[in-house]
C-alpha cells in the first residue's frame, strides 16, 4: 500500500469510528502521525505524546494505580455493619412448657459498634487510599520525569554524534590540505629550482674575476660557498618533507580518535534509546523520534512560584494523609473501647401438647432481646491508641525532613537550571567565534602563511564548544524537568 491510500483509508477509518469530540480528535490525529510511512511524527510534540504513551503503558505506574483501586475498596468494607448472627436449634425431644411442646428455636441478632467508630474507620481507609494515590501520583511524575531526562540524553547523544561527524568532515579536509602541501613540498620541480638559485652565483663571480679568463684565486671561496648553499637547501628540504609527514600523520591520528569516539556515543546512544523504551513498555529497537534542533525549555511557572509549589509535591501530600489516618485511627481506638450494642429477635416455635386446656397451648412466642459487649480487656485498645498518637508524630517528623530535603533538592536544581542557562549563552557565543577562527586559519594554513598546530588547536577548541553548548542545552531542559517533578507539576 503506498502513502497516498494508507493516509485516505486512515482518515476513512477516523472519519468512521469518530465521536467528534475534541479530545478524540486529537487522540486520533496522534495515532495517525505515529501509523504514517516513514513515522512521521510532529517533532517538538513527540516528547508530550511520548508522556501519553509512558501514563498508559509503564507497568510500574500502572501498578501504583492498581494498589490505590484496591485501597479504594477498604473503605466500603470497614464501614459496613458487623455481619448479623443467626441460630436455629432444634429439640430431639420436644420441650414440655406450659403453654405446649417447644420443638425449635431461632435466634436472630445484630451488633452496633458504638457510636462514630464506622464513620472513624472509614476516614481511616480513605486516608490510606489517598497515600496510595499520593503514591501513584509520585511515581506518575518520577517517571515523566525520567522519560524526560532520557529523552533529552537521546537529542544530546545524537546531536554529538552529528557535531563529531562535521568535525571529522573537517579534519578530513584539513588532512587533504596536509597531504596536499606535502606532496608540493616534495616534488622534484621545486627541489630543482632551489638549488639551481643557490649554484648561479660562484659560477657568474667567477667568470668575471681574473686576467685573460682564467680563473683567480677568488673563485674558490664562492664555489665552497656555492656548495654549502646546495647542502643548506637541500637540509632545508629535508626538513620540511619531514614536518609535512608529521603534519599529516598528526591529524591522521586526530581523525582515528575522532572515529572511536563516534562509535563509543553510538553505542551509549542505543543503550539510552533501549532504556527510554523500557519506560515506555516497547521493545527495545523501537525508533524515537527526536526533533532536529531542540530550544531551551520554557518553565510553567517562575522559580518563586515553583519554590511555593513544594507543598504539592506528593511526598509532603502523603505525610499530611498518614498523619489524618492517624488521628482517625485514634478516635476509632477510643470508640472500640466503649460497649458495642445488639439488638435481636427470639423465635420458639411451639407445637399443641394434647389434653392440655391452656388458651397457650401451641401458640409461638417471640422475645426482643438486647445484647451488649463489655470492653473488659481494654488494654489492647489503649494499646491502639498510643500506636495512633506514634504514627501521628512520625507522620510530622516526616513531614519536616522530606519538606527539608525538597527545598534542599530545588535550590539545588535552580542553581543547576541557571548555570546551564549562562553556560548556553556563553558556549553558543564561544562556538561561533571558534567556527569563524578554524575558517580563517585553515585558509591561511592552505597558503602556507598558519601553523599547523595552531589549526588542529583552534579544531579542538570548536569541537568542545560544540560539545559543551549542547550539554548546557540539554542540562538546562534537564534541570527543569527535575523542577517541575519537585514542585509536583
Amino acid at each position: 500500500m503506498n502513502s497516498k491510500k494508507f493516509i485516505v483509508y486512515s482518515l476513512k477509518f477516523i472519519v468512521n469510528s469518530l465521536t467528534f469530540n475534541v479530545f478524540s480528535i486529537g487522540r486520533y490525529f496522534t495515532i495517525l502521525l505515529f501509523l504514517l510511512p516513514g513515522n512521521v511524527i510532529l517533532a517538538q510534540d513527540s516528547l508530550s505524546v511520548y508522556l501519553e504513551m509512558a501514563g498508559k503503558n509503564n507497568p510500574g505506574l500502572q501498578a501504583k494505580y492498581l494498589e490505590y483501586s484496591a485501597a479504594l475498596e477498604k473503605v466500603p468494607q470497614v464501614g459496613a455493619l458487623p455481619d448479623p448472627t443467626a441460630q436455629l436449634g432444634f429439640f430431639l425431644n420436644p420441650m414440655e412448657l406450659l403453654g405446649g411442646n417447644q420443638v425449635g428455636n431461632m435466634q436472630l441478632m445484630q451488633m452496633f459498634p458504638w457510636f462514630g467508630s464506622l464513620k472513624a474507620a472509614k476516614d481511616e481507609a480513605s486516608q490510606m487510599a489517598l497515600m496510595k494515590f499520593e503514591e501513584a501520583r509520585d511515581t506518575r511524575n518520577s517517571l515523566y520525569s525520567q522519560v524526560k531526562t532520557s529523552w533529552y540524553n537521546i537529542y544530546r547523544k545524537k546531536q554529538e554524534i552529528s557535531i563529531l561527524n562535521e568535525n571529522l568532515e573537517l579534519l578530513r579536509s584539513l588532512e587533504k590540505v596536509a597531504l596536499a602541501k606535502y606532496a608540493n613540498a616534495k616534488s622534484p620541480g621545486s627541489s630543482g629550482n632551489s638549488f639551481s638559485g643557490n649554484a648561479s652565483t660562484p659560477v657568474a663571480s667567477g667568470n668575471s674575476g681574473g686576467m685573460g679568463g682564467m680563473p683567480t684565486n677568488a673563485s674558490t671561496p664562492s664555489s665552497s660557498t656555492g656548495r654549502m648553499n646546495i647542502m643548506s637547501g637541500g637540509s632545508t628540504g629535508m626538513s620540511s618533507n619531514r614536518s609535512g609527514m608529521v603534519d599529516v600523520l598528526r591529524v591522521q591520528m586526530e581523525i582515528a580518535e575522532l572515529v572511536n569516539r563516534i562509535e563509543v556515543a553510538k553505542d551509549m546512544l542505543g543503550t539510552e534509546i533501549a532504556r527510554f523504551n523500557s519506560l515506555l513498555n516497547r521493545s527495545s529497537g523501537t525508533e524515537v523520534h527526536i526533533p532536529v534542533t531542540l530550544s531551551p525549555v520554557v518553565l510553567p511557572l517562575e522559580l518563586n512560584a515553583m519554590g511555593d509549589s513544594l507543598k504539592n509535591n506528593p511526598m509532603l501530600r502523603m505525610s499530611l494523609a498518614e498523619k489524618a489516618a492517624g488521628n482517625a485511627q485514634r478516635v476509632m481506638a477510643s470508640k472500640m473501647g466503649k460497649p458495642m450494642l445488639g439488638v435481636g429477635v427470639n423465635y420458639m416455635l411451639i407445637a399443641p401438647r394434647p389434653g392440655n386446656t391452656s388458651m397457650m397451648n401451641g401458640n409461638d412466642m417471640i422475645m426482643p432481646m438486647v445484647s451488649f459487649t463489655i470492653p473488659f480487656f481494654s488494654q489492647k485498645y489503649k494499646a491502639m491508641e498510643r500506636e495512633a498518637r506514634f504514627r501521628i508524630e512520625a507522620s510530622e517528623k516526616s513531614y519536616e525532613s522530606t519538606r527539608n530535603e525538597l527545598e534542599v533538592s530545588f535550590l539545588d536544581k535552580v542553581q543547576q537550571f541557571k548555570d546551564a542557562d549562562r553556560r548556553l549563552a556563553l558556549y553558543k557565543n564561544q562556538a561561533a567565534l571558534a567556527k569563524t577562527s578554524v575558517q580563517l586559519l585553515l585558509t591561511s594554513f592552505s597558503a602556507s602563511t598558519a601553523g599547523f598546530d595552531e589549526v588542529l588547536r583552534m579544531q579542538a577548541q570548536l569541537l568542545d564548544y560544540g560539545l559543551k553548548e549542547l550539554d548546557a542545552l540539554t542540562d538546562r531542559n534537564t534541570a527543569g524537568a527535575q523542577l517541575e517533578y519537585l514542585a509536583g507539576i
